[in-house]
């Protein structure tokens, strides 16, 4: 997969950009704000369906405009995709070669792996950021998932609209419970699927994260191992039948808080992710540095993973994580990135990290006030 051109009208801080980019290595070169994660979060977006930062609609649109647009062009597999998105204050319209499609279509064809500082400190912030992390693998994992995570979600929301409709008085509690029960079959078979499919995608991926983190630690013999906790236990060896059980009995458990609270307390959106480092929970026994190599390890080895599993690299986007990590694991990722074939896109405020890369082939763009100059 190679993003050859990209187009941003009204898209944050660019009013109407146009921008080559090189088949190897892209650095993005400017001082903070002026536009370069701007960059990245607009290919993310056209090609994975949803941005890596939190906001809604309206912090994607340039302001004192109500729409925003971007397009791409990609080659994959000697194939050209011509991706275009329009964004409204409170709607997405994504087209693939000028037909309609849904995130979950490109998901499933195009790959992207991002690093950012959010996702280095996501262990020591909230589950739904380990949560986003371990969502990003299953469709590297298996491509269809995408469908699966798509699936769920709406089958959430319709459930918290029913149980906010109570909430807000609207909707007597008979025929709440009733449509609560009528969904439930659907939303327990979706979340039990998407809960067993995260627990299969960590484990697969066990060998590969272990070599990552010797790599990057430098140590030969580096005890790492992940637990999937579901109602503060770790269900990492539960079948699909015990995860389905699990979610059934929860249900039952919280029915009665659900109601009062007018939202879904249980499902894979609940559930937790725990990184162990020497059997210990490193939210609480790691190191910042640590904890930074855990999840730097983990994407590593998701990008190895997917070169296994389906024959080629997913584009690599790096945003301003070089200078989060200390110098040996700078000189290992870059190593790493050396090594394995595919677009690699970077963000830096280093005017010297371009000779990092000297050994490939590489563009360098400068970013200032929205605007993209070549280097």
């Amino acid at each position: 997969m190679i993003f050859e051109k990209l187009r941003l009208v009204n898209f944050r801080n660019y009013r109407d950009v146009v921008v080559s980019f090189s088949p190897r290595v892209n650095v993005f070169l400017g001082e903070n704000g002026q536009g370069k994660t701007n960059l990245l979060e607009a290919m993310y977006l056209i090609s994975q369906g949803d941005s890596f930062r939190y906001g809604d609609n309206t912090t994607l649109i340039n302001s004192n405009n109500q729409e925003a647009l971007i397009q791409a062009l990609i080659t994959q597999n000697d194939l050209h995709y011509k991706l275009k998105m329009g964004l409204g204050r409170s709607r997405k319209v994504l087209t693939l070669n000028d037909k309609k499609v849904s995130s979950a279509d490109v998901r499933k064809l195009f790959a992207s792996v991002v690093f950012s500082p959010e996702s280095l400190s996501s262990i020591k912030e909230g589950a739904d950021h380990r949560r986003e992390l371990v969502d990003e693998l299953l469709v590297t994992y298996e491509r269809r998932n995408a469908d699966l995570i798509s699936d769920y979600r709406k089958a959430l929301k319709t459930r918290n609209k029913i149980l906010k409709n109570h909430l807000d008085g609207g909707q007597p509690l008979s025929l709440t419970r009733d449509l609560l029960e009528s969904l439930e079959p659907q939303f327990v078979r979706l979340g039990a699927e998407l809960a067993y499919a995260r627990i299969t995608a960590l484990k697969g991926l066990s060998k590969e994260f272990n070599n990552a983190m010797q790599y990057i630690s430098g140590q030969s013999a580096v005890d790492i191992s992940v637990e999937y906790v579901i109602s503060d236990q770790n269900a990492l060896n539960f079948s699909l039948e015990e995860v389905t059980f699990a979610l059934k009995k929860r249900l039952q458990e919280l029915h009665d808080a659900e109601l009062s609270s007018g939202t879904s307390l249980v499902g894979p959106h609940k559930h937790d992710i725990v990184f162990l480092y020497g059997q210990k929970d490193s939210r609480f026994y790691c190191s910042q540095g640590q904890q930074r190599a855990i999840i730097l390890s983990f994407k590593m080895a998701q990008i190895v993973y997917h070169r296994k599993a389906h024959g080629t690299y997913p584009v690599l986007m790096l945003d301003d994580v070089l200078s989060e990590l200390d110098k040996n694991k700078r000189n290992a990722l870059i190593t790493f990135l050396h090594e394995i074939n595919t677009q690699i896109f970077v963000t830096t405020t280093d005017f010297t990290l371009p000779e990092a890369f000297s050994l490939d082939q590489l563009s360098v763009l400068h970013i200032k006030e929205g605007t993209v100059l070549p280097g």
